[in-house]
């Protein structure tokens, strides 16, 4: 009888293990609960691979967040940061129009087309930067609309 509940534990604490690994780490967590946050704000969060002309040390999948202003009519257009600058590499310079906020920092790239405008960053930051963002994709967007 002493056997059967030895092999009672190592079957409950295998399966306890298993249990364990498949719960989300914290990283998973904040992520999940920033895409949440940025959903509710009206953003439109998802992976994707890096676009060819966003250089990146790696290859992974990054996180491209967009906001769809039904009014706007952008022309395409692209700025990145470079070695901690700003640059626009392709149509109008958006960045220009307004001044640079503090949370911009975080952003790799913004992206302007139709009527959406986006940003790929890495997700380092918390949820309290999406405000100040959205608000800041906003008034970039003001002077364009027709």
């Amino acid at each position: 009888m002493d056997k059967f509940w030895w092999v009672i534990l190592l079957i409950s604490v295998f399966i306890g293990g298993q249990w364990m690994m498949m719960r989300p780490s914290p990283r998973e967590k904040h992520l999940m609960l920033l895409r949440e946050a940025a959903r509710k704000l009206g953003l439109q969060p998802k992976l994707i691979p890096p676009p060819e002309w966003l250089v990146l040390e790696h290859k992974q999948f990054i996180a491209c967040y967009s906001l769809i202003i039904p009014t706007a009519k952008f022309a395409y257009s692209r700025c990145q940061q470079q070695q901690g600058q700003w640059r626009c590499m392709t149509g109008t310079d958006l960045l220009a129009k307004t001044a640079l906020i503090p949370q911009a920092s975080y952003l790799l790239a913004i992206e302007a087309q139709a009527n959406s405008i986006s940003f790929y960053w890495q997700e380092e930051a918390g949820m309290d930067v999406l405000e100040p963002i959205k608000a800041w994709l906003t008034t970039l967007a003001e002077p364009t609309r027709v």
